[in-house]
């Protein structure tokens, strides 16, 4: 009787109950560009380092989990998640998400792409479904949704990225982005004070950052130039090009900015940064 009563109490602990994701269909803005804005070709003048390669790897390989706004987390990658009750066990079901390779999110693909990160989790993994993958630890884990918010698919975002430049990937169907691309230039000698602002009375950036140290007469010259001074929380600042009506980066931080649920009727972007 007792070995009975143990048994159903290890049953009821490895049950699976849902852990509550809230829809991401919110973080997905149809674009509604003036035709041809939708073609624009974007060029930013940012800082080389960790940030910048954070900032692109967020178009290009979603997380598997993202947070709203108001902190909630959403299903990015996956439909649902569910886990035991004794944090053991864990189960990811993936949503049928096409990337940019031409094949379709599943739970082989995903256990391929996440070996790494399952590895150093210490995670036994297995299939349980074409879309599920069941996650074991030997111990109670808590911190999962902490690393799903932080595991990324390559490919699984709606800008296809080569280096520092973002071409879109028109397969994405979650949410059309209202720009064609995005390259970024790191080079210090455009950050020099002179070079910065001819960049910004040329209209060439759609965004800069700020390089400190200008002279205070090409200051004086880029006050007069059609750009918002946008200051971060990370001391930081961007000129971004009125052009961009509705763009403004995430203050906190600036690399989870998205450049795709973010873009709101006329943006007029025909002439900024335009690759010729």
């Amino acid at each position: 009787m007792l070995l009975l009563a143990f048994g159903g109490y290890l049953a009821y602990e490895n049950g699976l109950v849902p852990v509550p994701l809230v829809s991401d269909a919110p973080l997905y803005v149809s674009a509604a560009p003036d035709p041809g804005e939708d073609q624009a070709m974007l060029e930013a003048l940012m800082p080389a380092g960790s940030a910048l390669d954070t900032f692109l790897a967020n178009q290009s390989d979603l997380t598997l989990l993202t947070r709203t706004p108001h902190g909630a987390l959403a299903g990015q990658l996956v439909s649902s998640l569910q886990r035991s009750r004794n944090g053991k066990r864990w189960r990811l079901t993936f949503r049928p998400v096409r990337l940019q390779d031409g094949g379709t999110l599943d739970a082989a693909r995903a256990r391929t792409a996440l070996a790494p990160e399952l590895a150093a989790a210490g995670a036994a993994v297995r299939e349980v479904a074409p879309a599920s993958l069941d996650l074991r630890f030997r111990a109670r884990r808590v911190d999962v949704p902490d690393l799903l918010l932080r595991w990324r698919l390559p490919g699984s975002g709606p800008f296809i990225r080569q280096g520092l430049a973002l071409t879109r990937f028109n397969g994405f169907v979650q949410g059309r982005a209202g720009i064609a691309g995005l390259r970024v230039d790191t080079d210090p000698v455009l950050m020099e004070s002179h070079a910065w602002a001819e960049g910004i009375l040329a209209g060439r950036w759609a965004w800069a950052a700020y390089p400190g140290g200008v002279d205070p007469d090409d200051m004086a010259r880029v006050r007069l130039a059609p750009y918002d001074e946008v200051h971060l929380t990370d001391g930081s600042v961007w000129f971004v090009s009125q052009k961009l009506r509705r763009f403004w980066p995430d203050r906190v931080p600036w690399p989870e900015t998205r450049l795709f649920g973010t873009w709101r009727g006329d943006m007029n972007l025909s002439r900024v940064g335009a690759l010729d």
